[in-house]
């Protein structure tokens, strides 16, 4: 319940998110890393939403996030979002796919944790 939470709240920052009931997110739009890469044709151009771990920041203010895949995707800031190394983030923007170089073109960003655990104790 938590993750849906969170993914509503991608959903609202990012305008160009396909609507869907409330009780049903469309998994399209919430691709892990892997499948990008694995499918960049299917996702090049449309908005998504990632979660991830910032691993690396770079001097043009794009940064390296990673996920449950272990696959490390460049989110292009163009300066409009500020990361720094160990950020938990969830990134709303769109894909782009040129050749091998496929990256996250930023719009918004929701800066969050995840919290080990759950439940009682």
């Amino acid at each position: 319940m938590l993750m849906f939470g969170i993914l509503a709240s991608a959903a609202a920052l990012g305008a160009g998110l396909r609507a869907q009931p409330a009780d049903q997110p469309q998994a399209d739009a919430y691709p892990i890393i892997a499948e990008l890469y694995d499918q960049p044709d299917r996702y090049s151009g449309e908005t998504v939403a990632i979660y991830g771990l910032v691993i690396e920041t770079m001097p043009d203010s794009s940064f390296l996030l990673q996920d449950v895949s272990q696959h490390p995707l460049r989110i292009v800031a163009n300066g409009k979002i500020q990361a720094a190394a160990g950020d938990q983030l969830i990134v709303v923007g769109y894909l782009r796919a040129r050749a091998a170089d496929i990256y996250l073109d930023a719009e918004a960003v929701i800066k969050t944790q995840v919290v080990a655990g759950g439940g009682c104790c």
